[in-house]
């Protein structure tokens, strides 16, 4: 409920600036999320294919490093210069005039020399004859290769073995070395082409990094690692050289699935440390290639991506920003004019108009208001009229109910005067009576000055206590100040007539009645003080405001009094009634001060 009322008080044209520019937000969000959703699954999969692309490439090319290790291998074994010296060897008695005759071991060096380095990827060659002797070219260590292939008779070891033979990831020492070298190591069994029978074995040499050297070029992204494991998953290539021969879960804490597949890619870890682990299965012995890409690596183009759409939503933005201010000024401006309007008007200013024109709704709202206010300003001034008319009326009929009466009355009073023999009193009489009609008639005029309207007053007064001696008398107490300014004319003789027939009269001991006239605070104030019988609240209601079915002239003459006054000086001026009831009557007229 508070945020609903807050959201109320509102103005508009902050309504509609907030509401565009959360609908900006929230799009500009929603289609950021999903783009960076999106983006990221795309280059993601971009990335796992691109992975799996450069596996079968790396695989590819090792096969053909292989095939090209083994082929040399064959051509090695098939070599007819080769076969010859281990065939000699073979035949002849002494070791001595084998392997270890200058001669045969410059042939073997002439016959070598074409499958190792620089002419091939090839570091050394081995070759051991059917007497387990050992010649290399190569610089190739021969205790090394002894402890490597054995010392068992070659016929045993490779009889029925026509295939190259792989060993895994082994060290190996060349001469002239200090340190070991990690090697790859390729043997063949050489068979005599006429005879058929295992003469001896050849045995080729290649180093770790030259496998690495055929990845190493194909890391496309920072952070990204290549390895290649054995069947016991063992780390048999990889950049990091410390990690060969250790198991490679140990050493990089990624479990994998099922290596027996052709080839898979799965990503791994959370948050930060997301992996994408692909990996590719070598056929021919049985290794893994393994491709492991930081997550955060991949998705960096995605963050540019992020960047630029941070970037152009908060262009957008600003933007937005711009065009609902304006269309939101657009729109609320013409209504702060018409509101500005309806302020004036409520303030009194009938006559004000919006000056807004279009052919817009909202110029047919401001039309529609200037027709209205056109229409209740003439009804205003038609009802004034009315009203004014009215109160002429009800102030004609009080003179021609006051007239006949008060002459009625009068005249009865001075018959019995003169009956009584009080011919004193009835000249009076007479003289205030005359007094009262001469000031009454005022040759039409309708507003006399507040002298006159005394004089008016003291008149039917004196008349009223000849009448009445025995329970009212009266005084008059009026600022000489006052006496030149305006007032409508019988202003006060019927508030004084109410006085007396419904306060004085109706009092058990003679009553008191005074009139009191002075400025205050810029206004003509009169009072009119009586301690009769007072009035309870509804009758105070009743005397300025009765109701349709008061008819009673207690309140007729006092509501048109006030009425009058109102009408031709504003509602600032006109009667207060302050009364209690069974003790007194005060009322008070404020008049302007006004000049005649």
């Amino acid at each position: 409920m508070k945020y609903r009322s807050y959201f109320k008080s509102i103005s508009i044209k902050n309504k509609i600036f907030a509401t565009m520019i959360i609908l900006v937000v929230i799009s500009i969000t929603v289609i950021a999320f999903f783009a960076n959703n999106i983006s990221q699954k795309a280059i993601i999969e971009k990335a796992k294919n691109n992975s799996l692309r450069e596996l079968v490439l790396i695989n590819n090319n090792i096969e053909t490093l292989i095939t090209n290790v083994e082929d040399y291998s064959k051509m090695l074994a098939t070599d007819y210069r080769l076969q010859e010296v281990l065939y000699t060897d073979m035949s002849v008695e002494k070791p001595e005039g084998g392997l270890e005759n200058l001669i045969m071991r410059k042939k073997l060096s002439e016959v070598l020399s074409n499958f190792v380095e620089p002419n091939t990827k090839v570091k050394a060659a081995s070759v051991l004859s059917s007497r387990i002797q050992w010649a290399d070219v190569g610089y190739a260590d021969n205790e090394y290769a002894a402890r490597l292939f054995g010392t068992e008779p070659v016929a045993m070891k490779l009889e029925n073995n026509n295939k190259p033979i792989w060993t895994g990831l082994v060290p190996f020492k060349f001469r002239y070395d200090s340190t070991e070298s990690n090697v790859f190591a390729v043997s063949k069994a050489v068979v005599h082409k006429e005879f058929g029978k295992t003469i001896g074995m050849v045995a080729l040499y290649v180093k770790e990094s030259v496998i690495a050297a055929i990845y190493e070029n194909s890391l496309n992204h920072q952070g990204g690692e290549f390895y290649i494991l054995d069947e016991k998953h063992s780390i048999i290539s990889s950049r990091n050289k410390s990690l060969l021969y250790h198991d490679f879960t140990d050493m990089t804490a990624i479990s994998l699935p099922n290596l027996g597949e052709r080839e898979t890619s799965f990503i791994l870890g959370k948050g930060d440390d997301e992996l994408l682990v692909s990996t590719q299965h070598f056929e021919p012995l049985s290794w893994t290639i393994i491709s492991v890409i930081p997550l955060d690596a991949i998705t960096v183009e995605n963050k540019e991506i992020t960047k630029l759409i941070i970037r152009i939503g908060i262009w957008c933005l600003i933007f937005a920003m711009g065009i609902s201010f304006f269309l939101s000024r657009s729109i609320t401006k013409p209504l702060f004019i018409l509101a500005s309007t309806m302020r004036k008007i409520r303030n009194g200013q009938m006559n004000v108009r919006s000056s807004y024109k279009s052919m817009n709704e909202i110029g047919h709202l401001s039309d529609g208001f200037n027709s209205l206010m056109d229409r209740i300003e003439a009804l205003v001034a038609k009802n004034a009229e009315e009203e004014r008319t009215k109160s002429e009326i009800e102030f004609k009929l009080l003179q021609s109910q006051v007239k006949p009466h008060f002459l009625y009355n009068t005249v009865e009073t001075i018959i019995s005067l003169i009956k009584l023999n009080m011919k004193t009193e009835a000249i009076a009489a007479a003289k205030y009576m005359a007094n009262f009609y001469n000031i009454s008639l005022s040759r039409g005029n309708d507003v006399i000055s507040i002298r006159e309207e005394m004089k008016l007053t003291e008149s039917y007064l004196e008349i009223q206590k000849l009448r009445y001696v025995e329970y009212m008398d009266y005084s008059m107490d009026i600022d000489e100040d006052i006496m030149c300014y305006a007032t409508p004319k019988l202003m006060l003789q019927p508030i004084v007539e109410n006085a007396i027939y419904h306060g004085l009269k109706w009092k058990k001991e003679k009553g008191y009645l005074q009139i009191v006239g002075f400025m205050q605070n810029g206004q003509i104030i009169i009072e009119v003080h009586d301690n009769g019988v007072g009035m309870d609240k509804q009758q105070m209601e009743q005397l300025l405001e009765p109701a349709v079915e008061d008819k009673r002239k207690v309140s007729f003459g006092a509501r048109s009094v006030n009425s009058r006054i109102k009408m031709l000086y504003g509602d600032l001026y006109g009667l207060d009634v302050e009364s209690v009831s069974g003790s007194y009557t005060k009322v008070t007229i404020r008049l302007p001060i006004k000049e005649l």
